[in-house]
């Protein structure tokens, strides 16, 4: 007698997947949050509003981008903000009172952002001492340094740098051309190139990458150099969009803005998970919560405890993806392999 042949049962449906809503949850949130300030204000819905709230986050968005990666690898630089300072008032001087061209000074901020990275990733990667303490500690630094040089606002930087940050090409703002590449960049990156599984592996179990054979203090050392030229970028951006720098309050908090960003965007902060999707998403749901509240008249304290709020909402998000990452995982490989015996 025959033996009928094996036929595969299909799966159940059990509504939807539970990694589709926890990958997808912030642009769930941000539509909802579009389509509440579009009917509560008329000015909210419409491309000069879009192009004003993209633009005055495009300096943030520039380093967001650039320091998700060094998340995913497992480091952090909470130094970007007094970073961006710096640099700015490094353009700034340049531009003012060395006597430099528009091109010499937009590549003396990136520079002198890319030395203070280059500083951190030497400490982290190298020396191994602690990234979170030796970027904090440049924090304070860098600030005091800024105000030693040049304790006054330097303004007045030229028509032409001033272009750079209040120009259009082609009918769009230059600052989201610049912050745009940056993204696509570090997107292209992340997925298509080898050195962007490395930074997955790294980010997983360091040990075991560096027995592996992986370049890992040479990549995390470019990872921080490359963060730090990001912040150098951005307080260029930020010189040319204000015409000069301000030791003081240039790039203040900005590290904040950039960790809430990246870890709502759902970069694990212990590394080794995370999209720049997520993190492009992020920057557009922090703009548009700031832009609503604003055109609503919210009064800037309730936008402080929004900025907050957000804050602790990207850290449940992170807790949330440790917790779940390693069971969907887990999930996954028993379903492949029962499909495996099936077969």
């Amino acid at each position: 007698m025959a033996t009928p042949p094996k036929t595969s049962t299909p799966a159940k449906k059990r509504g939807l997947p539970v990694e589709l809503v926890l990958n997808n949850i912030l642009l769930l949130a941000l539509i909802v949050l579009i389509a509440y300030f579009a009917a509560n204000s008329s000015a909210f819905l419409t491309v000069p509003n879009f192009k004003v709230l993209l633009t005055n986050y495009a300096a943030i968005g520039v380093v967001a981008a650039v320091m998700a990666l060094l998340m995913i690898a497992g480091h952090a630089d909470f130094s970007v903000g007094s970073n961006i300072g710096f640099s700015g008032m490094m353009t700034a001087l340049a531009m003012a009172e060395w006597g430099a061209s528009p091109i010499s000074g937009v590549l003396v901020g990136i520079l002198s952002g890319a030395f203070v990275g280059l500083i951190n990733g030497i400490l982290c990667a190298y020396l191994r001492f602690s990234a979170i303490i030796v970027t904090l500690g440049m924090l304070s630094v860098l600030r005091g340094v800024t105000l030693l040089i040049k304790p006054v606002e330097v303004v007045g930087l030229g028509d032409v740098f001033f272009y750079i940050g209040n120009g259009s090409f082609m009918g769009l703002p230059i600052l989201l051309w610049v912050v745009g590449a940056v993204f696509l960049l570090a997107s292209v990156f992340l997925s298509t190139t080898v050195w962007g599984r490395y930074v997955l592996a790294i980010g997983i179990n360091q040990q075991a990458a560096f027995l592996a054979a992986l370049p890992v203090r040479p990549l995390l050392l470019g990872l921080h150099v490359a963060t730090g030229a990001a912040a150098g970028l951005a307080g260029m951006l930020l010189a040319s969009r204000l015409d000069g720098a301000s030791p003081g309050s240039l790039g203040l908090q900005m590290e904040l803005q950039a960790v809430t960003i990246v870890l709502l965007g759902g970069v694990a902060f212990a590394g080794g998970r995370g999209r720049i999707f997520g993190v492009l998403t992020a920057w557009v749901f922090l703009a548009v919560l700031d832009n609503g509240l604003t055109l609503m008249n919210v009064p800037p304290f309730v936008q402080l405890v929004a900025s907050g709020m957000a804050l602790v909402f990207a850290a449940s998000l992170d807790a949330l993806g440790n917790n779940l990452g390693p069971k969907l995982e887990q999930r996954r490989r028993v379903q492949e392999q029962l499909r495996q015996s099936q077969a």
